[in-house]
């Protein structure tokens, strides 16, 4: 039988304690234009067919507390958060016009980069969610239902651990890479500016710090600092020797 929202809530507030993964969510930079009008999210990787986008509102409601890294507030805090609504700025509106657009709030070529879910059909957007918060946790880390459902079946079932919940890569992605990045960060971008993926990661990281490790994995970076071997500042960004 399937829930109704105030129980999938209650089922939230008992959850919320075992549910420790963090976002990792990627740097803003311009309009969407990058990705081009005919681009669409549906295509990304997700675990499930079925699987839903659920919105950073429910994520909220785990990877809001301090003690797991509130990683809501670090999203919210951010420019991702704030990508559809920069749309109506004079800023955006003047730039959209010099490309031909006359309104970027309704163009695809813009709202392809600067909201979550664009071109996914509203049959796999779960209520609440709203295209309007901008670029959310799924926009990087893909539709979150089947993370969502998986980790409060392991709390009622009495299996979530006590310290860092280890996520399976077919709930969630964890860690997006940088061609999550390149997606909207790139060359056709109008705004576009190259970048280290290493000292953008790092400047909007948000991490579950109940998750054991000593150093941070950088993962593989293509600008032109990095293109011969990382040098020591990337490796200083992971905490790397």
């Amino acid at each position: 039988m399937a829930m109704t929202h105030e129980q999938e809530k209650n089922m939230i507030r008992a959850a919320r304690a075992w549910l420790l993964v963090g976002f990792a969510l990627s740097g803003w930079l311009g309009l969407g234009l990058a990705r081009g009008a005919g681009a669409t999210d549906a295509g990304r990787a997700s675990p499930a067919a079925d699987n839903k986008y659920i919105g950073a509102e429910r994520c909220k409601s785990c990877h809001g507390a301090p003690q797991s890294g509130d990683q809501h507030t670090a999203w919210k805090g951010s420019a991702h958060a704030k990508a559809f609504e920069v749309l109506s700025s004079d800023a955006a509106k003047k730039l959209a016009a010099e490309k031909g657009v006359a309104d970027p709030t309704q163009a695809d070529a813009c709202l392809s980069c600067h909201v979550t879910a664009f071109g996914v059909p509203e049959s796999q957007l779960k209520k609440p969610f709203d295209r309007a918060q901008g670029v959310q946790c799924e926009a990087c880390h893909g539709p979150g239902e089947a993370h969502m459902k998986a980790r409060f079946a392991a709390a009622a079932q009495g299996d979530a651990p006590q310290g860092y919940a280890q996520v399976s890569p077919d709930e969630i992605v964890a860690a997006p890479t940088q061609d999550v990045c390149s997606r909207c960060h790139n060359e056709k971008s109008p705004n576009y500016v190259p970048f280290c993926f290493h000292e953008f990661e790092a400047r909007i990281r948000h991490l579950n710090p109940k998750k054991p490790r000593t150093t941070l994995d950088i993962g593989a970076c293509s600008c032109p600092k990095c293109a011969q071997g990382c040098p020591a500042s990337c490796k200083e960004l992971a905490g790397l020797k």
